[in-house]
């Protein structure tokens, strides 16, 4: 599904912050219940051929089954990852309208974030929000280690293919300022950046 937002927005500066939570405020008010997940794919992110496509079905599948889990101590997935950066980001419908808020008011000329806080790309934003790091966004129920004095999470918010499923083809051109991409990186296969991060489940691809 392809979205072209022809609305005007005096209010925000274009930009990906914009138009993403446009997408998302357009899904939420158009589609409804109908569709549970929502996936965003760049134009420079092909599939990596059946072998991927086979991969995307098994990360939807833990995906289902994480989200419909019937115990209340297990949190329930919010989202998947299958590429890199905002490519590939899967993401239920209930955090649609969380992530449109959040964006949007990144996208304002008048921001209310104080200078003093640092802002986050967009995807970044979207990544977090699954992770459950987010403060607007679902966590994992956690304990705390004794040793580290830190807080654990006992089960994953996100669930990730073992191995990148989407090339890059567009490596030279990154959205985030000063961010440039080895073109030999992150393709078909390479191992998921977020692979061994306590917030995730990891699909064997």
């Amino acid at each position: 599904m392809f979205y072209a937002d022809q609305d005007t927005h005096p209010d925000a500066s274009q930009g990906q912050y914009l138009h993403l939570a446009e997408v998302f405020r357009w899904l939420v008010k158009r589609d409804g219940a109908r569709a549970e997940w929502v996936m965003l794919v760049e134009d420079d992110f092909p599939v990596c051929g059946e072998w991927g496509w086979q991969g995307i079905v098994r990360v939807m599948h833990a995906l289902k089954q994480g989200h419909d889990t019937p115990s209340p101590e297990t949190t329930k997935v919010w989202g998947g990852f299958v590429g890199t950066g905002g490519s590939g980001l899967i993401v239920h419908r209930a955090l649609l309208p969380i992530l449109a808020q959040t964006l949007r008011m990144h996208a304002l000329t008048r921001s209310p974030f104080s200078a003093f806080v640092a802002r986050r790309p967009p995807d970044v934003i979207i990544q977090d929000c699954l992770l459950g790091i987010d403060p607007l966004c679902p966590a994992a129920p956690s304990s705390r280690d004794a040793m580290d004095r830190v807080w654990i999470p006992r089960s994953p918010t996100m669930v990730i293919a073992s191995r990148l499923v989407m090339d890059h083809i567009g490596g030279s051109a990154s959205t985030a300022k000063g961010r440039v991409y080895d073109p030999d990186k992150w393709r078909c296969g390479w191992r998921h950046p977020f692979h061994g991060r306590p917030e995730v489940a990891v699909v064997p691809v």
